[in-house]
C-alpha cells in the first residue's frame, strides 16, 4: 500500500484503455433501472455527492499497479480487460441521482455484450511525469456518477510495462481488490497464448445488493443488533473507537492522511506465534489484537480497546470471488483492566462473539435507523478507529504478487482517524495503516505497534 506519488516508474509509451465506440454508444443510450446500491456501497456515491463542490472528491479513488516483464501486447490486454469487466456485474454500470428512490440513487447497467475496451497510444511520457499523469486521469475517470467510474492506463517500456488500474471505492472492497491482479493477469496470459484462465463463475454483486435491501427493509429500534451497537456506543463516550494513543487531531478538523508501514513479526516469528497460540489454547488473531490493546495499556494506561472491525458478507458460493462491496463492520470492545496477554486474548474472543451479534445488520442500516429515530448523525460522530486482520497467504495470486511488484495505491485523503490492517503473508506479518499526517500520530503508531511486537515475541 502506497501513495502513487511514492512509486517509481519508467519512461515509455503512455497507453489508455478506453471504451470502444460500441460501448460509448451503449453508455450514451443507457437508462436507469430499478436497482440501487447496497447499504454499505451507498456511502460512496453519497460521499461523492457531498464533496462535489469542495474539490475533495478528486482524491476519492483507489488503485493498484504491477509490472509486466517483456514485450507488452496492448490489444491482448484490452481483450483481457473486456472479459474481466463482462465477468463482474458491478463493473458494468454506474449511479445517477433519483429522488424517488429510498437511497437517492438508481443504477444504470450495460449488457455484457456492450462491454468492450480498446488500447489507445497517447505518445511518450517521461518517468518523472507518470505519477502525476496517471493521478490526473484517475481523478477525472474514477467517478461512478454519470458513467463508468474506473480508469486503466499503462506505461510501456522497452523491457517491461507498468500497468495501472484505478476505480471508485463503490466498485470493490479490499478483498475484491486483491483478486483483480490475479484475474487480469490470468486473462492477459491466456490472451497472449498462455494457458487458459480457469476462473469459476461468479454472481453479480448488484443482485446481492437488492437481496440485502429487501431482507433488511423493515428494521426499527427493536432489532437485536441495535442492542450491541447501543452498548458499544454508550460505553465509549459516544465515539466509534479510538486509537490507543493520541494522534494530534481534533474531531471535525480533518488533516491529510499518510501511509504507515510497520513490520510486526518475521515469517519465522509468525509461525512460532501460531504454535504458541495452539499451545495456549487461543488463536493468533486473538493474540495480535490483545497485544495491540495491551500496548496501549502499557504506554498510556488505556483501559479498553475499541474499534470497528471489517467482516465479509460473502455468504454463498457465487459471491466468494465476485467483485463488489461485500463488507460490513462490527463494533468490538475489549476490556483491558488487569490480566496478561493470554487472558486478554480470551476477552478478545468473547468481544468478537458479542460483536458478531451486533453485525447481523449492515452498519449503515444501523446508522439510518438510529439517525431517523434519535436525530443523531451517528455516521459522522467522534473517532472511528478501524482495525482488521487479513491473512493473504492463500488468496489466488498470493505467490506471484511480490514478483510483479503489485501495490495498492491511492492519491490521498483527509480525516482524523486511523485505519490499520494486520497483514499476514508468507514473508512476514506487518501492519499497514492510513493515519493523520501529524508528528504525534507518527510517533504514537510506531510506539504502539513496536510494543505490540515485543509482547507477541515474548510468547515464542
Amino acid at each position: 500500500m502506497s501513495r502513487i506519488t511514492d512509486r517509481s516508474s519508467i519512461p515509455g509509451t503512455y497507453v489508455a484503455f478506453e471504451p470502444t465506440p460500441t460501448m460509448e454508444a451503449a453508455i450514451a443510450a443507457a437508462t436507469p433501472g430499478s436497482r440501487q446500491p447496497s447499504f454499505m456501497q451507498a456511502a460512496h456515491p453519497d460521499l461523492r455527492s457531498e464533496t462535489s463542490t469542495s474539490g475533495e472528491q478528486d482524491d476519492i479513488w483507489l488503485g493498484f499497479t504491477y509490472r509486466i516483464p517483456g514485450r507488452f501486447d496492448a490489444e491482448a490486454m484490452a481483450r483481457a480487460l473486456t472479459r474481466w469487466v463482462r465477468r463482474h456485474g458491478v463493473m458494468r454500470g454506474w449511479f445517477v441521482t433519483d429522488a424517488d428512490r429510498e437511497t437517492g440513487w438508481a443504477r444504470v447497467d450495460l449488457a455484457e455484450d456492450a462491454i468492450g475496451f480498446a488500447a489507445r497510444d497517447e505518445g511518450s511520457v517521461a518517468a518523472a511525469e507518470v505519477n502525476d499523469r496517471v493521478s490526473d486521469d484517475f481523478r477525472a475517470g474514477c467517478n461512478p456518477l454519470g458513467r463508468i467510474g474506473y480508469c486503466v492506463r499503462a506505461v510501456v517500456g522497452d523491457d517491461e510495462t507498468i500497468f495501472y488500474l484505478g476505480l471508485d471505492h463503490s466498485y470493490t472492497d479490499g478483498f475484491s481488490f486483491f483478486l483483480v491482479y490475479f484475474e487480469l493477469e490470468a486473462l492477459y496470459r491466456e490472451e497472449t497464448g498462455g494457458e487458459a484462465a480457469e476462473l469459476p463463475p461468479v454472481g453479480d454483486f448488484m443482485d446481492f445488493a437488492q437481496s440485502e435491501r429487501e431482507r433488511f427493509r423493515e428494521v426499527d429500534l427493536s432489532h437485536p443488533s441495535l442492542r450491541g451497537w447501543a452498548q458499544f456506543w454508550c460505553a465509549g463516550d459516544e465515539e466509534l473507537g479510538r486509537f490507543p494513543l493520541p494522534l494530534g487531531t481534533t474531531v471535525g478538523e480533518p488533516v491529510e492522511l499518510e501511509h504507515h508501514h510497520h513490520d510486526l513479526l518475521t515469517g519465522e516469528e509468525a509461525l512460532a506465534l501460531d504454535a504458541a497460540a495452539e499451545r495456549l489454547g487461543t488463536r493468533t488473531t486473538q493474540l495480535v489484537y490483545a497485544a495491540i490493546g495491551l500496548a496501549g495499556r502499557d504506554l498510556d494506561g488505556t483501559t479498553s480497546l475499541r474499534f470497528l472491525n471489517p467482516v465479509h458478507t460473502r455468504d454463498a458460493p457465487q459471491w466468494l470471488l465476485s467483485a463488489g462491496w461485500f463488507i460490513n463492520v462490527m463494533p468490538v470492545h475489549v476490556d483491558l483492566e488487569g490480566g496478561d496477554v493470554v487472558e486478554v486474548a480470551g476477552r478478545v474472543r468473547q468481544a468478537f462473539r458479542t460483536a458478531r451479534a451486533a453485525s447481523q445488520l449492515p452498519a449503515m442500516r444501523i446508522y439510518d435507523v438510529v439517525e431517523d429515530a434519535l436525530g443523531v448523525k451517528l455516521s459522522q460522530v467522534g473517532e472511528r478507529f478501524m482495525l482488521s486482520y487479513m491473512d493473504l497467504r492463500h488468496l489466488p495470486g498470493a505467490t506471484t504478487r511480490g514478483d510483479a511488484d503489485t501495490v495498492l495505491v491511492s492519491r490521498g485523503a483527509r480525516d482524523t482517524n486511523v485505519t490499520s490492517w494486520v497483514m499476514r503473508e508468507d514473508p512476514m506479518m506487518s501492519i499497514l495503516s492510513i493515519r493523520p499526517e501529524t508528528p504525534e500520530a507518527r510517533e504514537s503508531m510506531t510506539r504502539v505497534y513496536t510494543r505490540a511486537g515485543e509482547i507477541l515475541r515474548s510468547l515464542i
